[in-house]
């Protein structure tokens, strides 16, 4: 633990003192901001309130870019320094795969919760400028995306554990985001499409792939997670939002313990 300690220390200054890191902070920000105008906007042209609440579906999208954002930046990190030779240098001391896995894990899960501080704070201080009051489902939701960042983390670092390189580490990772995205994306589109005919319609095979699909992923992807967690936490399903944090919980330790075996059997040298 004193092991995990120090590395966690040692990450998580890297982190904060980089330039990296409080540039995609800031773009985050902006993204929240803009769909915030954007409602502000349609507000006032209409005179209507667009949902039920202002800051939801914004601070959803930061809180999705920011968990990419921080699982990426574990997957290359852990990559690059087997790449470079600095993991198997560490393992000549007193490290070992649970306290490597432990204290990377750790690091990145830290900036996540702090990032997630400074969102509430600015998200406050936007309330206060638009007049609009946060509701309490805000906050619910604000938990939520600690779990499910968490899981999303330590997918990033199992890939990261189990990869051969930085390049093929970084392929991996976004091709999982990227597929996960668009499959949700490409459901959504799909099932607007009308049928062009009542014998054939060359679309419905593909809403029902992708609805299969989808299945799957409500049962694996973090962000089906979050998505489906704030919708039934906003029809007043407590039970279900309890539901999707643990099973973010479970998902999670299983991904980190599956980083320490995969490290095991991976090794550390390049």
């Amino acid at each position: 633990m004193q092991t995990a300690i120090i590395m966690h220390k040692r990450d998580l200054r890297i982190a904060l003192f980089g330039p990296v890191l409080h540039i995609f902070t800031t773009v985050s920000i902006l993204v929240g901001i803009v769909i915030i105008r954007n409602y502000l906007s349609y507000i006032e042209s209409n005179g209507l309130y667009p949902m039920p609440d202002l800051f939801s579906f914004p601070f959803r999208w930061v809180i999705i870019v920011t968990g990419v954002y921080i699982a990426f930046s574990a997957v290359v990190a852990i990559a690059r320094e087997r790449e470079s030779g600095a993991m198997e240098l560490l393992f000549y001391g007193p490290v070992d795969n649970v306290s490597y896995v432990i204290g990377k894990y750790s690091a990145q899960f830290t900036l996540y919760c702090l990032l997630i501080v400074l969102y509430l704070i600015c998200f406050l201080i936007l309330s206060n400028i638009t007049g609009v009051q946060i509701p309490a489902s805000f906050f619910m939701m604000m938990l939520l995306s600690v779990f499910t960042g968490a899981y999303l983390i330590s997918v990033g670092v199992f890939v990261s554990m189990v990869s051969t390189s930085v390049r093929s580490a970084t392929l991996v990772f976004l091709a999982l985001i990227a597929s996960t995205l668009l499959i949700q994306g490409s459901q959504a589109w799909l099932s607007n499409i009308a049928p062009v005919s009542d014998y054939y319609n060359p679309v419905l095979l593909l809403q029902q792939l992708l609805g299969w699909v989808q299945i799957g992923l409500s049962w694996l992807s973090p962000f089906s997670y979050l998505n489906y967690g704030v919708d039934e936490m906003l029809r007043g399903n407590m039970n279900a939002f309890l539901r999707v944090i643990g099973l973010s919980i479970v998902f999670c330790l299983v991904f980190i313990v599956s980083s320490v075996i995969g490290l095991k059997f991976r090794g550390v040298r390049q």
